[in-house]
């Protein structure tokens, strides 16, 4: 995931499930700065990376090679 892409974050602590967001910054600090959607606005926020959960808002493109796994 890139900075910039659109993501859907879920933080149990804060309550969001699935929010729309962007990608914004990583910190080394340990948190995501996100443009977060609420009611249609965007707002900075500053998640933290522990207990935060970013999914990328677009699926990734189907694949028409399948991939052997080796099972032992």
């Amino acid at each position: 995931m890139d900075l910039q892409s659109y993501v859907r974050v879920y933080n149990e602590a804060l309550g969001v499930k699935g929010a729309k967001g962007k990608l914004l910054q990583i910190h080394d600090s340990g948190y995501y700065e996100i443009a977060l959607e609420v009611k249609e606005r965007s707002y900075e926020a500053f998640m933290p990376i522990n207990g935060t959960v970013l999914l990328a808002a677009e699926p990734i493109a189907a694949q028409e090679e399948s991939m052997a796994v080796d099972r032992y």
